[in-house]
């Protein structure tokens, strides 16, 4: 039976409570290879290096976080516990993409455990396709007796495979790819041909074969979400349909010769509905401007960083990227022969002359009805800076190898992206192998990154719009711009938050890579006025003795990012050039002009009183420690006061503007 997901106090504690010494334990789970879809599986938890009689270390408390991919896995239920933590202890379920479970030892006694014992299996139900289960390594733990974090945890991540099939089966049918009753020999697995020879098959799962045919009058439709993979030869007599919409699309790789007189329909919905537009690329071969109706279609011309709009005869070359500006929500479909080899765009321009950070600009497109990854694959790169640059809807996200907003590099389907040339004769090959299903994870072999902090800039009434920018220290990384390792900051939407670094050399980057660890300026544009929050990341890629410290000169507050992960400040809307510093050593917070005013409280009364003479004040704001606004008053006469009934006790900073200069001082509440 399933049980409602409960959480228990391991988290909390774990929060308030000292890391323990390294010791040398290991949880996995299980696997469960060439299995066939449609039909139970059973993955078991087990652990090793808890046993404290063994060289071990006891364990008191236990949080696992795995996520899985919904298309082929559904989780069912939880079952075979061992006797030495029951079923009664545990608290577990699942929410379709992540199964989460916790125990605590009843009295809080250290429990020792046999090497290699299994807790539990995790039953689900299995669609079909490869698929890998992950552990959330950042958000598992164990506790020791002392209810202390165990460091040094080995988490062995389980897959699931489908059974490999042999032959040939046949469809003759109508419904979903994993009914078994619609194939002659089972549903195909990586090593069966394929073939739909009467009906219509709709694939709804992660579906693969070896060779996929599909006859004269019969359908296949690929759902959104989901993905087909034929590892050998397609032929097409009848009619592949690619479909998309607000969720997602279809995802198709094939990784043989593709032939056919029959239809292929690739559907791309793309959403106009906050007045932007969208870079798009097109799957096939042949297909015009004409796809898009009578939306404007236009192709960017690097020598000018302008747009020139295409009439609808244009043909959309292979590898090529377009903006496509529109009014409203649609669906387009190109239709064709689907690019399934390697892709080159050849002599990129490169302008000389131009303005150093869109000199080099070139739009590409992925050009194929799968998402690609930046690295997987022998691409070919020559003359080009190394970072990409993707947009997502209002704002451009990018990555350099390792680090940036763009997850793990992976460009979707039929995406437009800029990349930029560096010298004359410049070009990128896309090769076949780095086509990837997006609905898929996909799993870097390199270690975590170090020495990397990220910061999201957000609106505090609309968290939905946000904007990132990274700093890496890497020894043996530049100063000032690498093409190598940089990625410049393209600007998207003003509508919205937007926020990036400055090297060296002043110029502007999205990801930020210096050699030593040394103050980076953090420049920031809003839009409109309004409060804001800036959330970092990447915390604990750092040594814990590195200082991680974020300054705010326009109201002299100084963060240690290590107690406050988030930053809160009030904006006018304005450009403040210069306003925040990211530093890696110790900053102290500094009074500014205090010969000039004292400042005191007497319970709710604020005392603001010149040294000598009189001011006169055009306003004076309050602010936490986070930076934010917590109170402003206008055309005071000083010495005066400020009556300020909500202030909690602590310690707070006092702006005081006049004509003459404007002057901080910090104010003790109690």
């Amino acid at each position: 039976m399933k049980k409602n997901m409960k959480k228990v106090l391991i988290t909390f504690i774990a929060i308030i409570i000292f890391v323990a010494g390294q010791a040398q334990i290991t949880v996995t789970l299980g696997s469960a290879l060439l299995r066939n879809p449609g039909t139970d599986v059973h993955l078991p938890v087990s652990v090793k290096g808890l046993n404290g009689l063994a060289g071990g270390k006891g364990v008191t408390g236990l949080e696992l976080h795995i996520g899985y991919i919904n298309t082929s896995l559904v989780y069912d239920t939880t079952l075979n516990f061992c006797a030495l933590t029951p079923v009664s202890q545990w608290f577990f379920g699942a929410n379709g993409t992540e199964y989460s479970t916790n125990w605590i030892e009843p009295a809080g006694n250290k429990l020792n455990i046999p090497d290699n014992t299994v807790l539990f299996d995790i039953v689900y139900h299995y669609l079909g396709g490869a698929t890998i289960l992950t552990f959330d390594t950042a958000r598992c733990l164990l506790l020791d007796s002392a209810f202390n974090i165990i460091p040094g945890v080995h988490y062995v991540n389980g897959q699931v495979t489908p059974s490999l099939g042999a032959g040939e089966s046949r469809w003759n049918g109508t419904g979903p790819w994993i009914t078994a009753a619609n194939w002659s020999n089972g549903i195909p697995g990586d090593s069966t041909n394929a073939i739909i020879e009467t009906g219509e098959a709709t694939v709804s799962s992660s579906a693969v074969c070896k060779a996929l045919t599909i006859s004269q009058g019969t359908i296949i439709n690929l759902s959104p979400g989901f993905s087909l993979t034929a590892n050998r030869d397609y032929t097409n007599n009848g009619n592949m349909n690619l479909r998309s919409d607000a969720t997602g699309s279809g995802s198709l790789i094939v990784r043989g010769a593709v032939s056919g007189s029959g239809v292929n329909k690739f559907d791309r919905y793309l959403d106009f509905s906050s007045g932007m537009p969208n870079l798009v690329s097109s799957p096939v071969t042949g297909a015009t401007a004409g796809v898009f109706g009578s939306n404007t279609v236009e192709k960017y011309v690097e020598s000018s960083s302008s747009w020139e709009t295409q009439p609808s005869s244009s043909n959309l070359e292979t590898g090529s990227g377009y903006r496509i500006n529109g009014s409203a929500p649609a669906t387009f479909s190109f239709q064709g022969m689907f690019n399934s080899g390697a892709a080159t765009a050849g002599d990129l321009p490169y302008t000389a002359g131009s303005q150093v950070s869109s000199r080099g600009l070139n739009l590409l497109g992925n050009p194929y009805p799968s998402a690609i990854q930046w690295e997987q694959g022998n691409w070919g790169r020559t003359n080009l800076d190394y970072a990409v640059y993707v947009w997502e809807g209002y704002k451009f996200v990018s990555w350099n190898g390792s680090v940036g907003a763009l997850k793990d590099g992976i460009i979707p389907a039929m995406q437009g992206f800029f990349v930029k040339s560096n010298a004359a004769g410049a070009s990128l090959t896309i090769p076949a192998d780095a086509r990837l299903h997006s609905t898929m994870p996909f799993y870097k072999n390199s270690e975590a990154v170090s020495n990397v902090i990220s910061m999201q800039l957000e609106n505090n009434t609309d968290t939905n719009h946000y904007d990132e920018a990274f700093v890496h220290i890497l020894d043996g990384s530049t100063a000032g711009y690498d093409g190598a390792l940089d990625a410049w900051k393209l600007t998207g939407s003003s509508s919205y938050p937007q926020i990036y670094t400055q090297s060296a050399n002043q110029d502007n980057l999205s990801i930020n890579t210096q050699p030593e660890f040394v103050s980076v300026p953090v420049q920031f544009t809003v839009g409109t006025a309004g409060s804001y929050k800036i959330i970092f990341g990447g915390i604990s890629s750092f040594s814990p003795s590195q200082p991680l410290f974020f300054e705010d000169k326009t109201t002299h507050t100084v963060i240690n990012i290590r107690n406050s992960s988030d930053f809160g400040f009030s904006s006018d809307g304005t450009t403040e050039t210069g306003r925040f510093v990211l530093h890696f050593q110790e900053v102290g917070m500094e009074e500014h002009d205090g010969t000039v005013f004292t400042v005191w409280s007497n319970g709710n009364t604020i005392h603001i009183s010149p040294i000598t003479g009189s001011f006169h004040a055009d306003r004076v704001d309050i602010y936490n420690l986070s930076g934010q606004l917590v109170s402003s008053a206008a055309n005071l006469e000083l010495p005066g006061i400020v009556q300020q009934d909500n202030l909690t006790a602590g310690l707070y900073i006092i702006q005081i503007i006049t004509t003459k200069g404007t002057y901080t001082r910090k104010l003790m509440v109690r």
